[in-house]
């Protein structure tokens, strides 16, 4: 998938698959972004409801020229070693890099919900307060997860039943690459600009 359609992609299904204690059973908590519109009255809860609200240009990553990937792009192939970075043979030109921030809203009927709900998520795979991660399959890469929150409200939806809710600020580490380039390694090194071409090592 495109730059961003990635992104989004992988932070829903990191938030996919949790429940909540409601007595003794386990309500699943659904994921959706807020697209395309509906009216929360129709949900079910507990939701987990997910705003892309902007992409900007991250200067503390920023590099210039050609610069080499520690990663396969997109539809490129994984390489021999692929642990080792700087073995890749991609290379890119003036790749910009961006971080992507989300609003993660949390909404619950009951605040029991949702307390239980923000338990959950603080662990280490979800959203934490500190070493937050997302793992993109499109490219293989881990990237970096920052985190603001949660903050706690409490509103109503259209027909005024309450509804209490926990929101996340979320910001996650992306780029877009310039041309990608696999150049041929260099196999001989001449030293001496005299020799002739049946003098050079082979």
């Amino acid at each position: 998938m495109p730059w961003l359609l990635n992104e989004d992609a992988a932070l829903r299904k990191k938030l996919q698959g949790l429940t909540v204690k409601d007595g003794a059973l386990d309500l699943p908590v659904g994921v959706r972004f807020s697209y395309p519109e509906s009216e929360l009255a129709d949900q079910t809860f507990p939701l987990i409801v997910l705003e892309r609200t902007r992409a900007v240009r991250d200067p503390r990553r920023e590099a210039r020229g050609v610069v080499q990937l520690g990663y396969a792009p997109e539809g490129r192939a994984a390489w021999p070693g692929m642990e080792d970075g700087a073995a890749s043979p991609y290379y890119t030109d003036n790749p910009i890099p961006y971080r992507i921030e989300y609003q993660v809203n949390v909404l619950c009927r009951k605040l029991s919900h949702l307390m239980d709900l923000v338990a959950r998520l603080s662990a280490i795979d979800f959203l934490p307060a500190r070493f937050g991660y997302l793992e993109v399959p499109e490219d293989g890469t881990v990237r970096s997860l920052e985190l603001e929150g949660p903050e706690f409200h409490t509103g109503w939806d259209e027909n005024q039943k309450r509804l209490v809710t926990a929101v996340y600020l979320v910001s996650v580490t992306s780029e877009v690459l310039g041309t990608v380039s696999t150049p041929t390694p260099v196999k001989t090194v001449i030293t001496n600009l005299h020799e002739t071409p049946n003098q050079r090592p082979a």
